[in-house]
């Protein structure tokens, strides 16, 4: 998806129009507190993450942005991310029933940062296929995505693994921000995701 961005869509005049300043990736994330008072339950293990995350094999290498969050093939894709912050939060190390990922990057201008948006929106051959996922650390996982309910400017999916697991995406460009929140938990996933992408979008 490297600098992949679609002229003609409506919404994109958006992204151009005068506003504020863009608050930086620290005040979008949001703090272990709200996080566990939206989820339902307490997430104490907490880590920052400074960088996007590289390292994912993917077994149809054109999904690879939908199997996490905070990919450096997102967030680097155009060569113009300013500022990146992200913070993963779970049960513990050895239990991540419930999970929530974060990954918030400020941009040096406004179409780059809506232009991954728009380059997942036209990206319909990964919805439905089962994927081999290789992580970072060699954990092996396979997932099937998804596709929820998108706009101009926002994509939001779900992914299902062969081992049973849920987790529910959403990804928003708002200024020069983009963000990224997933939630892996047993039940109410996609509430519990809108819900946190809106805080985050709230702060941006």
């Amino acid at each position: 998806m490297r600098g992949f961005v679609v002229a003609g869509v409506s919404a994109l005049a958006l992204v151009f129009a005068p506003a504020a300043q863009a608050a930086g990736p620290d005040a979008i994330v949001l703090k272990p507190k709200v996080v566990n008072s939206i989820v339902g339950t307490e997430l104490p293990v907490t880590r920052t993450v400074e960088s996007p995350t590289a390292g994912y094999q993917v077994s149809e290498p054109s999904c690879l942005s939908f199997v996490d969050v905070g990919l450096d093939e997102v967030f680097n894709g155009n060569g113009e991310l300013a500022e990146y912050r992200g913070q993963t939060s779970q049960k513990s190390d050895s239990d991540a029933a419930y999970s929530v990922k974060q990954a918030v990057g400020v941009f040096q201008r406004p179409i780059a940062a809506v232009d991954p948006v728009v380059a997942l929106l036209f990206m319909d051959n990964c919805y439905g296929v089962p994927l081999d996922v290789t992580d970072g650390q060699g954990a092996r996982e396979t997932w099937t995505i998804t596709k929820g309910k998108s706009g101009d400017t926002s994509a939001s999916w779900s992914m299902a693994s062969a081992t049973g697991a849920t987790c529910y995406v959403q990804m928003r460009a708002k200024r020069e921000v983009l963000l990224q929140v997933k939630a892996c938990v047993p039940k109410n996933g996609e509430r519990i995701a809108t819900a946190l992408a809106d805080a985050m979008e709230g702060r941006a």
